[in-house]
């Protein structure tokens, strides 16, 4: 049940972009993003199609490592674009009694999901060339600025860290639990609706115990270490900018100004 989801786990690779600058990718993934929202159907899209095809050559991945990503929202997918084709008006393009699907709701339908496909694609090949430590450190280099705001930039993100480590362990266990329930005869999918949740519920409870004391258990290792925050604490990697990411940066920047000008 658990084994299979993605949740945007990194994928070693000896590639161009897992060697870059963490602040280089998520930067230049945000050009990615707005590109795909501001481009328009179809010749555009085309274009950051194929430049989301570079990418993936780039990444030496291949694109049934997005699979897992892709799947759990093929439902919603379907379910948006059945409500676009059937309640988007404009010129009739398909009519079966008192069923009309328009020109119109087919382009946005096909635009909407040509572009929601790009999102997920942008975010897993960020998180797939990218470790979560060093995706951490890059958002704390960038958001550093706030903290003459008094924002708690450190704490912050040591609590985003925590909870990506926490993401594969909350996984295994919650396994563990519907197995070990399994084996004492309880059915998640059959019985009346009250059973189901009894059933549900006995297994909810013990990992949110679980979790809870992990959560008990860490907390009382950082005071043992005599955890303060970030003031003065050193980093064994430092971050630095070269000429691949300022490369990487103006390619991705071309691809913004050029669907915004075109």
């Amino acid at each position: 049940m658990f084994r299979n989801i993605s949740l945007g786990q990194y994928l070693p690779a000896d590639s161009i972009l897992h060697h870059l600058d963490p602040r280089t990718k998520t930067v230049a993934g945000l050009f990615f993003i707005l590109a795909v929202f501001a481009a328009a159907f179809p010749l555009e899209l085309f274009f950051i199609y194929l430049a989301g095809g570079l990418l993936l050559y780039l990444s030496r991945l291949r694109m049934i490592d997005f699979w897992p990503v892709f799947k759990p929202f093929l439902i919603i997918i379907l379910i948006t674009v059945i409500f676009q084709l059937l309640f988007i008006p404009g010129t009739p393009l398909f009519s079966f009694s008192i069923l009309s699907i328009s020109y119109e709701a087919v382009e946005t339908a096909v635009t909407f999901t040509l572009r929601f496909v790009l999102l997920l694609f942008v975010v897993r090949l960020l998180t797939a060339t990218t470790t979560p430590v060093a995706l951490m450190d890059g958002l704390e280099q960038m958001l550093n600025p706030l903290r003459k705001l008094g924002l708690a930039v450190h704490e912050l993100i040591m609590i985003m860290t925590i909870s990506l480590r926490f993401i594969p362990m909350f996984i295994e266990e919650a396994e563990r639990i519907r197995k070990a329930q399994l084996c004492r005869g309880a059915d998640f999918r059959i019985g009346s609706l009250s059973s189901r949740l009894k059933n549900l519920f006995a297994w909810l409870l013990p990992l949110l115990r679980s979790s809870l004391q992990r959560a008990e258990d860490l907390s009382q290792a950082m005071e043992a270490r005599a955890y303060q925050g970030g003031e003065g604490r050193t980093r064994l990697n430092i971050l630095r900018l070269r000429g691949g990411d300022y490369a990487y940066l103006l390619s991705m920047a071309a691809l913004l100004a050029a669907v915004l000008l075109v």
